[in-house]
């Protein structure tokens, strides 16, 4: 008895994910300089017409992985921002420290190649959805343990507060130095970070 065809909309689905798989393994090794689509439709085993059917350039590809770490990177840090709210402000901000770098490091390959093709390099603000994601759900920490900070007060804490974790934790992921401990740079980003919040008069 002959097998049914899958429809279609399932193969095509799957291409597409193939091709994004593949240039992902492929940044993972070569980083994004040596990305070309060549390369991908080689390594997948598909051809360039195949290709061109779901991207028009590797740029295109990475923005898609790009989008793809942003809304996984969100997802984790909004399960961690509230099983940290009953927590105290410590292990409230450890936990959110600890869920952005391990994010960070988890989508290495494809946040590097961003801030490479970013003008600033790595002191653009390469991610600033997260940094939103964050200004909306952090700011109920603050909120929680300084219950004496006026609005406009509040808003200032939040602002600096969540744009020094974002850019920490990524120092922290994608420029720590070989010889130095992750577990210490992320109590350093824990003691800075809950300094910031500062604490009720």
């Amino acid at each position: 008895m002959r097998q049914r065809a899958r429809p279609t909309q399932e193969r095509a689905a799957q291409t597409r994910r193939l091709l994004l798989d593949t240039a992902l393994a492929l940044l993972d090794r070569q980083g994004y300089a040596r990305l070309t689509t060549t390369g991908i439709t080689e390594r997948a085993h598909v051809s360039t017409g195949t290709f061109y059917r779901y991207f028009s350039s590797k740029a295109e590809i990475l923005t898609e992985l790009r989008d793809e770490a942003v809304r996984a990177i969100s997802d984790d840090l909004m399960v961690s921002v509230v099983g940290a709210l009953e927590a105290d402000v410590d292990a409230a901000m450890r936990s959110i420290v600890v869920t952005l770098v391990d994010g960070f490091e988890r989508h290495r390959s494809v946040i590097l190649a961003i801030v490479n093709q970013m003008p600033a390099g790595n002191n653009a603000n390469v991610l600033p959805e997260i940094e939103g994601d964050l200004h909306q759900l952090a700011s109920l920490l603050p909120r929680r343990h300084r219950p004496d900070l006026s609005a406009p007060q509040l808003e200032a804490v939040v602002f600096m507060t969540m744009g020094v974790l974002v850019s920490t934790c990524l120092r922290i992921a994608l420029q720590r130095p070989p010889e130095v401990d992750r577990g210490e740079l992320v109590d350093l980003a824990v003691q800075m970070l809950v300094a910031g919040l500062g604490s009720p008069a």
